[in-house]
């Protein structure tokens, strides 16, 4: 298969469910300050029903941490070479929207791969864990470096937008990329912020992840405006292998809400903001908005799920499902 930066949704989705179980271990399991450690759990005190529950989901956690992992190193080194072979890069680059806009995957991916090392990865490794602090500058500089090529990518990009006409037909949710990825660049940067005890890393990465995540929900509510009114204007829903793209907004939402509510965790902790009614509106608000898409979408979706999808070939839009 030829090399494509939509590649990379193989480390994103396999880093997200490794997360997904990280996350239900980390609020389920009572353990003390800081994130959850595979010492943490009291094996001699759960309950059948609690164990059978735990092992499935630390050995999904492990097997999809090293997918990830291991996915990303490999495709690293292919989109380097990608990158140097310059007639490659120009001729996506210059394809159309729904499809170069596939370069903003891979800052999407390495912005997960920051978030699988800082909790996954050191669920299993003690002094990782036990050194979350010591990493935190190191954090900084990785999300510094994806938040200026996260821009520089897209202020290339709006300006080729705003100076040529758009071809409306070849628009569709995969369009919608770019914003995927500054929700995760944005989930790394208010992570370091709430996580981190050093006061100046916290507020730089809190202030850099307010700029992001104020530009990120200016452009989802620009381009979404756009795609719903060319999908009503539309008679008929896009060709098969994009429709699975309209699951790309759930991601976006649960991102979105998340990154807020952690810049309100920063507030509180150095500032003694009261955030307890903001955190649950964040929360609910933009869970409330993905399980509606969700539904939609399925609902939506239900013709291409029973005529289709099982005997389909692959296509890059079905790890949106994901």
């Amino acid at each position: 298969m030829k090399f494509t930066p939509f590649k990379f949704q193989v480390p994103l989705a396999a880093g997200g469910i490794a997360l997904m179980a990280f996350t239900y271990l980390q609020f389920a399991v009572p353990h003390g300050q800081g994130l959850i450690k595979l010492s943490d759990i009291p094996w001699g005190g759960l309950t059948t029903g609690q164990t059978i529950l735990y092992l499935p989901l630390i050995g999904i956690m492990s097997i999809f941490t090293v997918i990830s992992l291991v996915s990303i190193v490999l495709f690293s080194k292919d989109l380097i070479q990608w990158l140097f072979n310059k007639s490659e890069y120009d001729e996506f680059i210059s394809g159309p929207p729904s499809l170069s806009v596939g370069v903003f995957v891979p800052i999407a991916a390495l912005s997960m791969i920051a978030n699988v090392i800082l909790a996954p990865l050191a669920f299993f490794i003690p002094k990782l864990s036990s050194s979350v602090q010591n990493l935190m500058f190191p954090a900084l500089i990785f999300f510094g470096f994806l938040w200026f090529t996260l821009f520089m990518l897209e202020f290339k990009f709006l300006k080729g937008w705003l100076t040529q006409p758009l071809d409306a037909a070849k628009l569709n949710f995969v369009w919608l990329v770019d914003v995927f990825a500054f929700g995760l660049v944005n989930l790394t940067g208010t992570g370091i912020a709430s996580m981190s005890n050093n006061k100046e890393i916290s507020s730089i990465a809190a202030f850099a992840s307010l700029i992001a995540l104020s530009f990120g929900l200016c452009l989802l509510v620009t381009k979404l405006s756009y795609l719903i009114y060319l999908q009503l204007k539309s008679v008929s829903l896009p060709q098969n292998a994009v429709l699975p793209s309209y699951f790309i907004m759930i991601p976006i939402t649960c991102l979105f809400g998340i990154s807020l509510l952690r810049v309100t965790e920063y507030l509180q902790k150095y500032f003694n903001f009261d955030i307890e009614v903001m955190s649950f509106f964040l929360l609910n608000f933009s869970y409330v908005i993905a399980i509606g898409w969700g539904i939609f979408s399925i609902y939506l979706l239900t013709g291409y799920f029973k005529d289709y999808f099982y005997g389909s070939e692959y296509s890059s839009t079905q790890w949106a499902m994901v």
